[in-house]
């Protein structure tokens, strides 16, 4: 029993550690503005949205759960966006919880008829903290039976909590019809999370490159497949450090409907993780819900213990013409 529970704790801590220090969601294709808060800005259409995420040890209690709200809206006349979001960090085996809220201007720019460019700056707010009842010291194992201790003389010499500033900038780049490639730097300024007063622990910048093109698989609207079908093919590398991270969407949409898979592949200090996910979606005129579930199927250098993903989204937006798309849910429907 103890060594379940001293593996599964080494397990969580090499996921949020290979993860970065902050949740890249499985479902980035739905979520672009998670990654690259520019995003806000690429459709000029106002959006609210709702994600929740969860990376569970299999065969053990322990989780990490993620928690994500956003909200968009652009100003016409003045050619830029605001945007909100909030993200909720949360370990529970470890009494440790993450949350930062983040705002977001966004600008456009007219670069030819058909391209545009969208910058974004982002001030960020973040507190960290860590519930050390939920830890677990050397003096309250026995080792002789197992069991814990509720009770510990171990001093700590830390802060049960910190706050900060975050700074990041971004941009993309996209045409009218079917691409876009986006660069996003995050932590610019670098700040210090640690709940050590004697020690230093800083963001490290993280770096983002995302690009996308999307396939009309029919276009003469053919009867062998939905009249409206789409292929969104969707790729994003993140560095951060010794970190890094290679992901890869490919997602089918049919009307209302859309089926995709995706794969992950995390390297950190030699170890090295491969996960690959399905998910499905469907809208529902303003409205899109969906899901992604992966799992691992490859590691190199880890603990050993199989985990998986799951995440839920719901995204809502505010455009005019929507009930008119009949089905075009073109991820580009809005510049047609």
């Amino acid at each position: 029993m103890m060594n379940k529970y001293i593996y599964s704790i080494i397990a969580i801590f090499y996921i949020s550690t290979m993860y970065s220090q902050e949740y890249i969601y499985s479902n980035q294709n739905k979520l672009l503005g998670s990654l690259n808060p520019s995003f806000y800005g690429f459709d000029e259409v106002p959006h609210v949205g709702v994600s929740y995420a969860t990376q569970k040890v299999l065969n053990n209690d322990s989780n990490i759960e993620n928690s994500y709200a956003f909200g968009s809206n652009f100003f016409e006349d003045y050619n830029f966006s605001l945007a909100l979001d909030v993200n909720l960090f949360k370990i529970s085996s470890l009494g440790y919880t993450a949350t930062q809220a983040n705002l977001h201007y966004i600008y456009k720019t007219n670069l030819t008829y058909e391209w545009v460019l969208n910058t974004s700056l982002s001030l960020g707010y973040g507190n960290n903290k860590l519930d050390f009842s939920s830890l677990v010291f050397e003096d309250q194992i026995n080792i002789l039976t197992g069991n814990i201790s509720g009770f510990s003389i171990d001093p700590v010499n830390a802060n049960n909590r910190v706050s900060y500033f975050d700074l990041g900038a971004g941009a993309h780049i996209h045409n009218s019809r079917n691409m876009f490639f986006g660069l996003n730097l995050k932590h610019l300024n670098q700040p210090n999370i640690s709940l050590n007063d004697e020690a230093d622990d800083n963001k490290e910048l993280l770096i983002s490159l995302q690009g996308a093109y999307e396939i009309d698989l029919n276009p003469f609207r053919r009867d062998f497949l939905p009249r409206n079908s789409f292929l969104f093919l969707y790729g994003s590398m993140t560095k951060q450090g010794v970190k890094s991270r290679f992901d890869f969407y490919q997602e089918a949409i049919f009307d209302d409907f859309s089926l995709g898979i995706n794969q992950h592949v995390n390297n950190y200090e030699g170890a090295s993780l491969t996960s690959f996910g399905a998910s499905a979606s469907i809208f529902l005129d303003q409205m899109e819900i969906g899901a992604n579930y992966s799992f691992e199927i490859s590691s190199k250098q880890l603990t050993g213990i199989p985990y998986n993903y799951f995440e839920i989204f719901i995204s809502f937006d505010f455009f005019e013409l929507r009930q008119r798309r009949r089905g075009n849910n073109s991820r580009f429907y809005s510049f047609y």
